[in-house]
């Protein structure tokens, strides 16, 4: 089952990671200066922004701002249940 927990680990973290890069290519799109630093450590601070972007753009929130949310906590969640079965 950990093997189970951290396979998942590393499959959200990547999923991350591309909705990471998607977000900060759609900023770059609308004429945000994003820096290659930026793609992992301050995505954060770019998430409110990217979604007034994509809801003027295309009138709804696009994907990768959810995606990058959702495989955040998921990321946690398997992360923690990893370390937690190794115990077991």
């Amino acid at each position: 089952m950990t093997l189970f927990f951290f396979y998942a680990f590393l499959a959200t973290g990547m999923l991350n990671f591309i909705c990471s890069i998607l977000v900060l290519r759609g900023l770059a799109e609308a004429g945000i200066k994003v820096g290659f630093f930026e793609i992992r450590w301050h995505v954060h601070k770019h998430l409110k922004t990217y979604r007034q972007i994509s809801m003027q753009k295309t009138g709804h929130i696009a994907w990768p701002y959810y995606g990058y949310q959702a495989s955040l906590v998921a990321m946690i969640g398997f992360g923690l249940l990893t370390l937690i079965s190794l115990d077991r």
